[in-house]
């Protein structure tokens, strides 16, 4: 008689053993065999790749000096220029800052002729810059003493004007000579536009 086929049996124990459980060095250590040879290689890719770099960037540096010294006669060659246009701003802003901080003298020549009545004849006129004014000294002559007075008084009604004060007048051959003293206030100045 044949004997009898064995029965096939799977044991199988779903449970862990609950009697001696891993130790957390034993843990670190199997997982380190398991996945440290991931982190080992990504670590080892990492050190090559800094590696390559360095090389690129060692060569573009070197390419960058390179291209910056074929520079250097160049813009040695252009230090004339460089202190000619300094001395150029200098003078424009010094030229900027004279007509900022100076009276409108053409307004103020402007403003004076229109207060000239007709039969008045002005001879000289002298303007000196005082600090936020300018003084202004009229010589002239008139056949008409109400000419005189209304040329005095219109530069008073004036807001440029201040302190307009007769300094002499005479009378020669039939002509009122006279000259007159005025200050000229700041608003007579340029304003700096920004």
């Amino acid at each position: 008689m044949p004997k009898p086929k064995p029965k096939l049996t799977i044991k199988l124990n779903l449970l862990k053993p609950q009697s001696n459980p891993e130790k957390l060095p034993v843990k670190l250590f199997r997982w380190l065999l398991l996945s440290g040879r991931y982190i080992f290689v990504f670590v080892e890719a990492l050190v090559l790749i800094a590696f390559g770099a360095r090389f690129k960037l060692d060569a573009d540096l070197a390419a960058d000096k390179e291209a910056i010294e074929e520079q250097i006669p160049y813009i040695e060659s252009l230090k004339a220029y460089e202190v000619l246009i300094r001395q150029t701003q200098l003078k424009l802003a010094t030229i900027d800052n004279t007509k900022t901080n100076s009276p409108d003298w053409s307004a103020i020549l402007k403003k004076i002729a229109d207060q000239i009545p007709t039969s008045v004849k002005i001879t000289a006129i002298n303007i000196e810059k005082q600090i936020n004014s300018g003084k202004v000294r009229i010589a002239g002559q008139t056949p008409q003493n109400n000419d005189l007075m209304s040329f005095i008084a219109g530069l008073k009604s004036d807001t440029t004007f201040s302190n307009v004060t007769l300094v002499n007048a005479g009378l020669e051959q039939g002509v009122i000579k006279f000259s007159l003293d005025a200050t000229a206030k700041a608003t007579g100045f340029k304003q700096q536009v920004i």
